[in-house]
């Protein structure tokens, strides 16, 4: 049996242990107070029981008390849901600025109310319409015409202005910007000479009325915005803007002064503590592309798309032909195709489509030699596919040309003449019409008979066949003049005299079918 005497240093060693682990953690002085597992077991001895209970309670033994943990718990809860109600209270503020679907934290909330009384106190007095919006659509339409968005930032290089459409140029959302420092997106060769522009060593001294005359011009690089395993990328950016001095600013240097003595301000000392008596307002224009290279197809270069009439008038032309042979869409449209290809290889692309006409074919394939701006003869592949309505009426087909190289071009070239031989060689002996000049491309009259040929009516109608809808001879006409403005200008000279002649040949001919 254990002894009384034992038993009580055994209770008073415990509870003395508790109580000093009790005052070093609460939460664990409050589960010392359980009994431990040998004090169950002394106690049925029943020879002492009253000596142990009045032992254990040593006075030395803090009273553990839950209620101060439940009331920091309370109090804790209670300042989140102030805290809570304050920032949505600012945010309510905001509404200009922020948008109802934009969700942003707390601390970017606080940075834009920071950003809306920098704004309170550099036009607090000028701007008197608050209640219209601050970017309408008018409003952009300006900043379209001008290529570039504007921004505002203080001497310090704090940014409180910029312009929606920084977004299309740099790819930052403005909001994200508002309150920033303008130095981070910045290159760091280029930190100085903004620092000149936007904080002259003028405002150092003293300010002059001057300062606010002078127009600022200047080149810097950008950041443009892009993920963080990127490399960063720079845009070069040429800057044009004024200096202005806050509406609410001090009225004089000596209250400043005063102002910055009291606050301790030792850094960038102007004649205004905060930094928000002088600001620096302008507009960017992104100067290098804002499309990186490789978002171009390489086939921009050799391939472009056009959309043709039933007599090849193209209608409707991509931007990619200036690359690809130099034509400009403005000079093309509106002329014929067959008048730029070279006057041996016309028949061929011409019995191409009239099979496609005769025989209700969508799609066809072809092969020949196109005059480039530069006058030089380059080898082209056409893809041409018929516009078709639902009472199967053709007006019109698009065609997908390709550039081609010299050897694969003549290949491709001698197996199409090798298909379509025997009907080119029909056609050429019923016509029996010698060159009217040396001329590489073919005479606009003789064009003229060729393409009123092709879109004749076929002799025999199906009704599986294709309708074709032919424009009149009077827009046949029309486009091959067009175009034979456009050929001249490379360098090519038609015989107008022998034309003259064979204008004169045709009305003999008509007066003696007439007859």
């Amino acid at each position: 049996m254990t002894s009384p005497g034992s038993l009580n240093d055994r209770l008073h060693g415990h509870s003395a242990i508790t109580g000093q682990v009790g005052l070093m953690n609460p939460e664990i002085g409050m589960a010392a107070v359980v009994p431990p597992p040998d004090f169950a077991v002394h106690t049925h001895g029943g020879t002492s029981c009253g000596d142990s209970s009045s032992d254990s309670r040593s006075p030395e033994m803090p009273s553990a008390k839950a209620s101060d943990r439940e009331s920091r718990i309370i109090a804790e809860k209670h300042r989140r849901s102030q805290y809570k109600a304050e920032i949505d209270l600012i945010m309510s503020l905001l509404s200009d600025i922020i948008p109802t679907q934009r969700k942003v934290d707390k601390t970017s909330v606080l940075r834009l109310a920071a950003d809306k009384l920098r704004n309170e106190h550099v036009f607090g007095d000028s701007i008197k319409c608050r209640h219209l919006e601050t970017w309408s659509s008018a409003f952009m339409k300006y900043f379209d015409l001008l290529g570039g968005f504007m921004f505002a930032v203080t001497c310090r290089g704090r940014i409180f202005i910029v312009s929606p459409n920084v977004q299309e140029k740099l790819g930052y959302c403005h909001i994200d910007l508002l309150g920033q420092d303008i130095y981070k997106y910045v290159h760091n060769e280029d930190k100085d000479i903004l620092r000149f522009h936007i904080y002259p060593p003028e405002l150092q001294s003293g300010c002059d009325e001057s300062l606010f005359k002078q127009h600022h011009n200047f080149h810097i690089r950008f950041l443009r915005a892009g993920s963080k395993s990127d490399p960063p990328r720079y845009e070069r950016c040429r800057i044009s803007g004024m200096h202005r001095r806050a509406d609410r600013a001090t009225a004089n240097g000596v209250q400043d002064e005063q102002i910055i003595r009291r606050q301790r301000v030792r850094h960038n000392r102007t004649f205004s503590s905060s930094g928000n008596d002088f600001v620096f307002i302008g507009m960017v224009n992104v100067l290098s592309n804002a499309l990186p290279a490789r978002l171009m197809s390489p086939t921009a270069y050799s391939e472009y798309w056009t959309r043709h009439l039933l007599d090849g008038r193209i209608v409707q032309c991509d931007q990619s032909i200036s690359l690809a042979i130099g034509y400009m869409t403005d000079e093309v449209t509106g002329t014929s195709a067959f008048v730029f290809m070279h006057k041996e290889d016309v028949r061929w692309v011409i019995c191409v489509l009239r099979q496609m006409y005769d025989q209700s074919r969508e799609f066809g394939e072809s092969y020949y030699r196109l005059m480039s701006r530069s006058g030089h003869f380059i080898y082209m592949r056409s893809r041409g596919f018929l516009e078709i309505d639902k009472e199967k009426k053709v007006q019109s087909f698009v065609c997908v040309n390709s550039v081609i190289g010299e050897e694969y071009g003549k290949k491709m070239m001698d197996e199409m003449k090798r298909k379509y031989s025997v009907i080119v060689h029909m056609e050429k002996h019923k016509e029996k019409v010698s060159s009217l000049d040396e001329a590489p491309v073919e005479h606009p009259k003789r064009l003229e008979r060729i393409v009123m040929h092709l879109v004749e009516p076929p002799a025999s109608e199906n009704i599986d066949e294709f309708k074709l809808v032919a424009p009149s001879k009077e827009n046949i006409i029309t486009a091959i003049k067009n175009s034979e403005k456009v050929v001249q200008e490379t360098g090519v000279r038609f015989d107008t005299r022998k034309r003259k002649k064979s204008e004169s040949e045709d009305t003999l001919e008509q007066l003696k079918r007439h007859n």
